[in-house]
């Protein structure tokens, strides 16, 4: 059967996930498109339901055989990205609470661009870390930070706080790297053991509290008298580094 109603009480619910609120209050968040979909299932994420566009629903008959089929017009009300790819599915957050990294991480400290966040989410998991936190940041399942990410998401534990003494109270251990501008040369330093990098705000950068309690800060040399990089390109720089030095 097609689902045409727009007021289907499956599609409402679908819909509601595109508030931040509501998606953590369900702890669910919506998936769009077939890359990250497959993506999605590959790595054992938690689908609850599948929604695919009439108009494109024997292409996905074979690998989705369970999927409710949806009206475009229906359809194109749960869809973030004008142009849709014709599947949605809602996954469980697999999101845990503060707890202790298993390796490197990433601390995001009030970010608020998602693309920045997705990228540095994509770059972590890239680069082998194990957990990233956000803390005060922008919500790491809105649309935009999953596209950005491109299914890092199922690579990497992920950590939602708006306190930074709790993160930094899990992080004991760990040499807590602060990235800012007029810290140590990040290529004339080692890494050795577990690290955790902390990046800062787009506009303000780290934390005062960050700032206080790392235990390294460090910069990237730059020519042409330039003072910064977007935090997405400096955190991924170091990261690398960290990755690197660590004899990958």
């Amino acid at each position: 059967m097609i689902i045409t109603s727009l007021d289907n009480g499956k599609l409402v619910a679908c819909r509601k996930l595109a508030d931040k609120k509501y998606r953590r209050k369900e702890g669910r968040y919506l998936v769009e498109g077939e890359r990250l979909v497959a993506d999605a299932i590959r790595h054992g994420a938690k689908v609850t339901n599948i929604f695919v566009k009439e108009s494109v629903a024997d292409k996905f008959a074979t690998s989705y055989p369970d999927a409710d089929v949806v009206a475009d017009r229906a359809f194109d009300t749960l869809c973030d990205t004008v142009t849709t790819q014709g599947i949605v599915v809602v996954v469980e957050q697999a999101e845990l609470p503060l707890a202790a990294p298993c390796g490197n991480s990433l601390v995001l400290d009030g970010l608020q661009d998602p693309g920045n966040v997705g990228t540095l989410i994509r770059t972590a998991a890239a680069c082998g870390f194990t957990d990233v936190y956000a803390v005060g940041s922008v919500d790491l399942y809105s649309p935009k930070v999953l596209r950005s990410a491109m299914s890092a998401h199922f690579c990497v534990k992920l950590h939602q706080s708006d306190d930074i003494e709790a993160v930094f109270g899990v992080l004991d251990g760990a040499l807590k790297v602060c990235a800012d501008m007029g810290g140590k040369n990040v290529f004339d330093v080692k890494f050795d053991g577990k690290v955790a990098l902390i990046v800062g705000n787009e506009g303000n950068g780290i934390s005062d509290f960050t700032r206080r309690n790392a235990d390294i800060t460090v910069a990237l040399p730059m020519a042409n008298n330039f003072e910064s990089l977007n935090a997405s390109v400096a955190g991924s720089v170091v990261m690398y580094q960290i990755f690197a030095g660590k004899g990958n």
